[in-house]
């Protein structure tokens, strides 16, 4: 049983890829992985999860050097991702689980099949309801976004004007990536209804 878990950041991903890890199988956690290779650069503080110290790394699209960081967590991120797929294929009797960043689908489509062939794909998806929440909670606590060209004024729009607009085409544009990868769709809700544990997940991704 070797499962990837894929979707947008805060979605439940790597709640339940720990829930796993304590069930005994071997977690691969991409955006930890990604902080500890930039660990020369950003500190992890005390309390903090790795994903926002990267965040506050990678800035917002409009922050000078954004495009120059962004080049580089992508490349880090495809990295990282080969390192789990490889570690998954040098143990194939140990369950495992693959937590990946919300920009795993831009790593190209040669990495993407490996991540097929290797692993069962589950995407977290998020209704429509939740993903309008979704801009407020990355301008409060901003996570690592690649937005691969996707953030453009429109006219007098500023900065916040913009981000919100472009947020929501870049969250619509991801779920219809993540869904087309997918072997296994996850209802949010089902997700976190009372009761909902490990061995209801696991059934219905095995």
């Amino acid at each position: 049983m070797k499962f990837s878990f894929i979707g947008m950041s805060g979605v439940g991903k790597s709640y339940w890829a720990k829930q796993l890890a304590q069930a005994g199988y071997q977690h691969h956690d991409c955006d930890a992985m990604i902080a500890q290779r930039l660990g020369e650069i950003i500190r992890v503080q005390q309390g903090e999860d790795a994903v926002h110290a990267v965040g506050r790394w990678m800035g917002m699209p409009w922050s000078d050097g954004y495009a120059q960081r962004e080049a580089r967590y992508l490349a880090l991120e495809s990295d990282v991702t080969q390192q789990a797929i490889a570690r998954i294929k040098r143990h194939p009797d140990q369950p495992a689980v693959i937590d990946t960043t919300g920009s795993v689908i831009y790593t190209g489509d040669a990495l993407l099949q490996q991540l097929k062939q290797t692993t069962r794909v589950v995407y977290f998806d998020v209704p429509d309801a939740v993903r309008q929440n979704m801009v407020e909670l990355y301008l409060a606590q901003p996570k690592p976004v690649l937005w691969q060209g996707g953030f453009r004024h429109h006219g007098d729009e500023d900065n916040s004007q913009t981000l919100v607009r472009c947020y929501a085409n870049l969250l619509a544009d991801r779920a219809a990536r993540y869904r087309a990868l997918a072997d296994v769709v996850l209802d949010y809700h089902t997700l976190r209804a009372k009761g909902f544990g490990v061995d209801q997940i696991k059934t219905l991704i095995g």
